[in-house]
Order: structure tokens, then sequence, then C-alpha cells
């Protein structure tokens, strides 16, 4: 554990997490200083550790990688305030803005101000470089400072982006079966069997051995306690299944009824223009279904777009203005 001194709204900042050297039975709150900005001053994350009365499983609930994603910033707050330390065995990690920047942007991407501005996803560059940008650096920082070394297992929060809402979705590499064992452990709507995920914090997590899941909870910029509910539920089961809580009682993927598919096919808008979408999330499709259509300025239908296959929509773009490249309807298969 490396403190450096300094107190952040009455919290002791630490540059490097070390969980082995915690006091059993305490929930900590601490600052992780991340990357520097232009000015000469850092970037906070604020975090969370639980560390039950006995030995365990060591737990990351990781929330905050896109700044217009929320709901994952609730289902840690409340699942720290319902945790019985005394009775728990193990550690849970709760990473709350892991991209402060974002966050303070209200938007997915990483503000970079070099060069007069640029922008970076950072759920595609973990785990990180020393020496790259500051985008870069944060999510080194992140990776070797604070998850590394600390962490068996990790669910990484988010939800879908501005204009766009999904379901409770998953992306989870079933193939892997700790991962596997992992993703079935929640009440979802849908998972993806993910095998595309590099640069990802789930996607990072596999290749080094440790599972990992991505929560994808409904709408942005809102709280939805039906999906914060069922999140919670999931981790609940993960803790009891990894012998980290004595008792819970909560719905699977088996008995929620949770569809699996291994395709996902994004309908992007090919032109600019006012969209209007003809599905809802969660209803079936049929391949050459008319699922969306574009208008003009005056009201003329200019493009009209079918399903590419069957399946169950994943995913829609809300935004009424859409441009080329702009989600339209994702299908799952």
């Amino acid at each position: 554990m490396l403190y450096n001194q300094d107190i952040i709204d009455g919290l002791p900042v630490i540059t490097k997490l070390d969980v082995n050297l915690l006091e059993r039975g305490r929930i900590y709150r601490f600052m992780f200083k991340g990357a520097d900005m232009n000015i000469g001053q850092s970037w906070y994350v604020p975090i969370m550790v639980a560390v039950g009365k006995h030995p365990g499983k060591k737990l990351l609930l990781n929330t905050g990688i896109h700044g217009d994603e929320l709901n994952g910033i609730k289902v840690i707050q409340e699942t720290f305030a319902t945790l019985d330390i005394e009775n728990m065995a193990g550690i849970v990690i709760g990473v709350l803005q892991a991209s402060p920047n974002s966050l303070m942007h209200i938007n997915r991407n990483w503000y970079l101000s070099t060069d007069g501005g640029d922008y970076a996803n950072m759920n595609r560059l973990f785990p990180g470089k020393i020496d790259g940008n500051t985008a870069e650096v944060h999510a080194y920082k992140l990776w070797n400072n604070l998850w590394h070394g600390n962490v068996d297992m990790a669910i990484d929060l988010h939800a879908q982006s501005t204009d766009t809402i999904y379901p409770f979705f998953m992306y989870a590499d079933l193939s892997i079966p700790e991962v596997r064992d992992l993703a079935l452990k929640f009440p979802a709507d849908q998972i993806y069997d993910d095998k595309d995920s590099l640069g990802t914090v789930e996607g990072t997590f596999d290749s080094y051995g440790i599972p990992a899941i991505t929560l994808e909870l409904g709408s942005p910029r809102i709280f939805e306690p039906e999906y914060i509910q069922r999140a919670i539920e999931g981790i609940y089961n993960v803790m009891l299944a990894n012998q980290m809580i004595k008792e819970h009682h909560g719905r699977t993927a088996e008995t929620f009824g949770t569809i699996i598919g291994n395709k996902l096919t994004s309908v992007k808008a090919e032109v600019g223009g006012y969209a209007e979408i003809f599905v809802r999330l969660g209803v079936k499709v049929k391949n050459g279904e008319k699922i969306a259509i574009q208008r003009n300025p005056f009201g003329d239908i200019i493009k009209s777009y079918e399903a590419p296959h069957d399946g169950i929509v994943a995913s829609i773009g809300t935004g009424a203005t859409r441009e080329a490249g702009s989600l339209l309807v994702r299908i799952l298969s």
C-alpha cells in the first residue's frame, strides 16, 4: 500500500493498493491518484474496499469507464451499503468513477487536451501504457496499481451510451469455464458470448486468467431500479457461490430465462436523417423484417432498413436524429 500523505475530501490518497495489508472486518475509503491533467493536477478515483472478517476470494466491482453510463454507480453504492462485513469472507473492491475525466464530461470518451483536443475510449486501451497519452497512462495505473494482484474475479458495470438503450445485457466469453460460471449467476435479459474484447476491462482480465464479465445495464444518464436490483442479486449470487457469504436467494440466468447468443449484428444508419425505429427491446425479428426508416427534413423517406437475420432486439438507438454510422438496431442471435 502506497500513501502519498495527501488528503482529498477527508480521505487518504493512495498511489497503489495492496489489499493484503488491510485490516479484516473493515470498510475502507480511499482516493486513488490516477493520471495527471495538462495543468499539473491529478485525476482521482474514489474507491471502497470491504475486507471481511474471514479470508476468501477477492471480487472487483468496477464502474465509470464511460462517463454517461451511470447505473453501475448505484449498484456499487447499494452493494456496499448492504454488505455484512462481520460474516463476510474475502474482499470486495468497489471502484467508482474509474474514468473521472469522462464522467465530468458526461461522455463515453476521455477528453485529451493534446494538440487542441482529441478523444479516447479508455475501454479499448487496457492494460494501458506508462508512456502513452493521458487516457493510456490512466488505464495503465488502474491496471497495474489498483486492480492487478488484488482481484480474483471482476465485474465491469456499464450501460448503453447517450441516445441508445440496452436491456440488462451482458458480454462474457462463455468458452472460459470460470467466466461462464460467473455470467450465469446473473438474471440478465440477454448474454452475448463475446470473443472479441481486446483492450476492454473484461478482455484484459480474461487474458490474465482472471474471469471477468461486462454488465450493460439499460439506459445512459439515469438510475433504473429494476436493473440495479437485478445486478445486486447477481453479485450476491457470485459471492455465495464463492463462499464469501453463507446465505442468499437470488434469481440466476437459468431461473430468469436469460437468452444467450453468439452473433451480434449492429444495423447502423447509412445516411443522415430523422430515424423511426419499429421494434422494441427484447422482441423477436425475422430476416428481412422492416426495423427502421430515416426521413429528410421534409418528411420524405430516404432510407429503409431490414433485419439482416432472425434474432432478438438487443439494443436500439433512441435519438431521433441519426447520422451515418449511428446505431439504429442491434440484433442478437
